[in-house]
């Protein structure tokens, strides 16, 4: 009979305690809010800082930056529930942060422009005779420096040694192309005509070797060879239509593009 009245004490006592328990573990989000609603005031006072910045107001932008970082510093504090953590973390990763690379530098517009006036103004003082027959031209698009060359200046009748005159031309533009290193194509163009050689197999052949004794030219004369490769188009990009005699000269060339977008060699500017 004794111990009836005992039992059901115990378990109200027991029933008091998960009550309790349950209410101190739905009352914890009321931290995480209370510290989200302190760095957003933060957020708001440090916008409206910077308006005081704009406005000219030193003094009261350093002080509302002021209270900003005390209350940042109090807010960011972990507020610990339960037994507090004693000594340091263990197992913390420390991430290196990497720069991002930067994109690469163009080469300025007046920089691009004095090469453009360099070679107009060699072409005009030192060949104004081929310019105005149309043997040699320079020529300025949004990427590229282009230098024109017929290939009666530069070559005999279906040969591709350069003449006297092509290397004395070639020695002033490699004086400029030195001082203004950038990436050079040389492209080598012919006529539709087939070739009448022993030692060429074709216009491909033709044009490729017309190119490459430019580029040999111009590396001797000092041209970085990692800037500069030739390129023979053969007859496959005619300037005009290939009709008559004259039309055939016109589109026996070679053509110097010289880019305005810096780069380090030929082959990282060209594939990657």
């Amino acid at each position: 009979m004794s111990d009836t009245p005992t039992r059901p004490a115990k378990r109200r006592r027991m029933v008091v305690k998960s009550a309790n328990s349950g209410a101190q573990g739905r009352d914890r989000w009321i931290l995480s809010y209370a510290d989200f609603i302190t760095l957003l005031f933060a957020f708001f006072v440090a916008l409206y800082s910077i308006s005081l910045k704009n406005s000219g107001d030193e003094q009261r932008l350093k002080e509302t930056l002021q209270g900003v970082f005390d209350a940042v510093q109090k807010s960011v504090k972990p507020i610990n529930i339960g037994e507090p953590i004693i000594g340091e973390p263990k197992d913390v990763e420390v991430i290196e942060a990497k720069p991002i690379p930067s994109a690469p530098p163009t080469i300025e517009e007046n920089t691009s422009s004095a090469v453009y006036a360099l070679l107009s103004q060699v072409v005009e003082n030192q060949f104004s005779g081929l310019h105005t027959s149309g043997q040699i031209s320079v020529t300025e698009s949004a990427d590229w420096v282009s230098l024109e060359l017929k290939s009666g200046l530069l070559f005999g009748q279906g040969e591709y040694d350069l003449t006297n005159e092509a290397v004395a031309l070639l020695i002033l533009v490699a004086n400029i192309l030195k001082a203004h290193p950038s990436v050079i194509l040389v492209e080598g163009n012919t006529d539709d005509l087939p070739v009448n050689s022993r030692r060429l197999v074709s216009n491909w052949h033709l044009s490729s070797l017309r190119s490459s004794s430019v580029v040999e030219e111009l590396v001797y004369r000092g041209v970085d060879p990692k800037m500069i490769a030739p390129i023979g188009f053969s007859s496959e990009h005619p300037k005009v239509r290939n009709t008559n005699d004259f039309a055939r000269q016109q589109n026996r060339r070679v053509i110097l593009r010289i880019s305005k977008r810096e780069a380090d060699n030929l082959y990282d500017y060209l594939f990657q």
